[in-house]
């Protein structure tokens, strides 16, 4: 089950020497891991094109709001934000 907080502290403590650093990396990264969500919602906004991917980069280089590309583009902020970040 993840718990960051945790794992930071034992990060934390590893670097000041507290903690043998092998044992509070490994443990650290056992407190990392994510759970699968067991129920994924259907995607109702298809997943843009390449060319409009192109296009929110474009617009968010320029400095317009994501939001504002979004509905100049039909679609949501999410799928702006996931393109302009790959």
């Amino acid at each position: 089950m993840s718990n960051i907080p945790e794992a930071r502290k034992l990060l934390e403590q590893a670097l000041r020497g507290e903690e043998d650093t092998v044992t509070a990396i490994q443990r650290a990264l056992l407190l990392l891991d994510r759970r699968r969500p067991t129920f994924v919602s259907p995607r109702e906004i298809r997943p843009l094109t390449e060319e409009q991917k192109v296009e929110a980069r474009r617009l968010r280089a320029t400095g317009m709001p994501v939001n504002t590309i979004a509905r100049k583009l039909g679609t949501n902020h999410g799928r702006i934000s996931e393109a302009c970040s790959q």
